[in-house]
């Protein structure tokens, strides 16, 4: 297959995924001569950016419609944070524009008639978060550990507003863990590299995922960050917030810990932290699964399944 993948700086990593898979990828290409003279089979947008270019994008949809090329988008991430009405996205997504709809969450598609959607989540970015120079059994020595509790994310609410019901949650659960003489790490990622958050990662015994930018509005997203595969992916332990599409990727007590609100996850990380044994269990077997199933290779090997079964009907 041949994609053309326009707005790409959202999709760099469905891009990789692609050629990895054995197609070809061409990008930012919005004359529709110069697309029918490339013989793409479908064009792909990333969604957040359509909202901020629609006329650009109208434009070339509606060419590609007479062309019968199939118009495609992946939602990787709520567009609302951006300052994107949800009344926009919902009209977008019923106006019958795009012919396949993937996204990281299910949340809000139930009227959408006109085009066909998949879900779609995030995955790891395996090229820069894996295990480094590290293996699983070296992960397993109780003594290499030097934190109870991390979390790596941005934290700085002042520059980002939508973070601020986090800062307020790591805030809280700082003063109940320093009670408890828990020892904990909560930084901000802007200034680490990749190398620095990995080796937080493996020598964390619990590594924390809480409130993404996607539940700023006041309604949790369903759908999961790329840190919930990423962290496996390192070989961390993960307790992560309770969200609909967990389920749908980990099996739960095996492969994923889940907690929901503030007072759980204080019981979770005391019931995990002199259960060494069984934290590594866990997260060994969400090491496999995301090795089996969540990278972005695997990502683009779904869309273009679903893309040419999308073509056949």
């Amino acid at each position: 297959m041949k994609a053309l993948i326009n707005f790409s700086r959202h999709l760099v990593k469905l891009k990789e995924g692609l050629i990895d898979e054995g197609h070809v990828v061409v990008e930012e290409i919005w004359d529709i001569r110069e697309i029918l003279k490339e013989g793409v089979s479908a064009a792909v947008f990333g969604f957040k950016s359509i909202f901020k270019n629609k006329i650009r994008f109208l434009k070339l949809a509606h060419e590609l419609k007479k062309h019968n090329l199939p118009v495609v988008t992946w939602n990787v991430d709520s567009p609302w944070n951006m300052g994107i009405s949800k009344w926009q996205v919902d009209l977008f997504l019923r106006s019958g524009l795009f012919d396949l709809y993937a996204t990281h969450s299910l949340q809000d598609t139930e009227g959408i008639t006109k085009t066909k959607v998949v879900y779609l989540p995030n995955a790891v970015n395996s090229a820069q978060y894996n295990l480094k120079n590290m293996t699983l059994n070296e992960l397993r020595a109780e003594e290499f550990y030097k934190w109870d509790v991390s979390f790596l994310g941005n934290i700085d609410s002042k520059n980002y507003p939508e973070h601020k019901t986090r800062v307020s949650f790591l805030r809280d659960l700082k003063d109940r863990l320093s009670k408890k003489d828990i020892s904990f790490l909560f930084l901000d990622t802007d200034s680490m590299s990749v190398t620095e958050q990995i080796d937080i990662i493996q020598k964390s015994r619990i590594n924390l995922s809480c409130i993404s930018a996607s539940d700023s509005k006041g309604v949790q997203s369903w759908g999961l960050t790329e840190r919930c595969y990423g962290i496996p992916y390192c070989g961390g332990f993960l307790l992560m917030e309770e969200r609909t599409h967990v389920k749908d990727d980990f099996v739960l007590a095996k492969e994923a810990v889940t907690y929901k609100g503030l007072d759980e996850c204080v019981e979770k990380i005391l019931f995990y932290l002199p259960r060494h044994e069984e934290r590594r269990r866990i997260a060994e077997a969400a090491y496999a699964r995301v090795v089996r199933e969540h990278t972005y290779r695997h990502r683009a090997k779904k869309l273009v399944y679903s893309l040419e079964d999308f073509i056949r009907c």
